[in-house]
């Protein structure tokens, strides 16, 4: 899903700012996409310009910070584009794995490099499944509920080939040089 498209769903459900989009995107909703301010921001500002969010200033005074804020809201004709897109999305799933481009070209890194990169992924993937189990299991929809435990199963099945697979690998690479 592209990004504007994810924002515009982020705003159904309520009125944020960016940096609270930024904080929901890659802290509750990070096992479905993560965004830098970079990218944000830019998606913030198109979505604006196409009429599908509004924006409102907060001064400091009421926003409790030094500096005041943008907070946006979806407007009507961001609900009916939301709607279209959504409709569009199709089940197939484009993988861009850093680490499995890594392992596709692992010809071109020393074996320890290829068991710390194995090690660091596997360790990433424990964290990720510690977050995804911490997330709330109630107050929520079964869609959200479905996406959370369908990513957590990919994550489980992920740590479990690597504590096999990813050890076998690392010994057939060191056994090829």
């Amino acid at each position: 899903m592209k990004l504007d498209v994810f924002c515009l769903g982020i705003l159904l459900q309520q009125n944020y700012s960016g940096y609270e989009i930024h904080r929901v995107i890659n802290t509750a909703l990070a096992h479905l996409r993560q965004a830098s301010f970079g990218a944000l921001y830019p998606a913030l500002n198109r979505l604006q310009a196409k009429g599908f969010i509004s924006s409102e200033a907060v001064p400091a005074e009421i926003s409790n910070g030094s500096l005041g804020k943008k907070v946006f809201a979806i407007t009507d004709k961001g609900r009916a584009h939301f709607k279209t897109e959504i409709k569009k999305i199709t089940a197939a799933e484009m993988v861009n794995s850093d680490f499995l481009s890594a392992l596709h070209f692992s010809n071109n890194l020393t074996s320890n490099e290829v068991s710390t990169l194995i090690d660091e992924r596997l360790a990433d993937l424990q964290k990720e499944q510690r977050r995804l189990l911490k997330l709330p299991s109630t107050d929520i929809s079964e869609g959200q509920r479905f996406a959370i435990r369908y990513t957590l199963s990919q994550v489980s099945a992920a740590i479990s080939f690597l504590k096999g697979e990813g050890k076998a690998i690392q010994l057939l690479i060191q056994r090829q040089r």
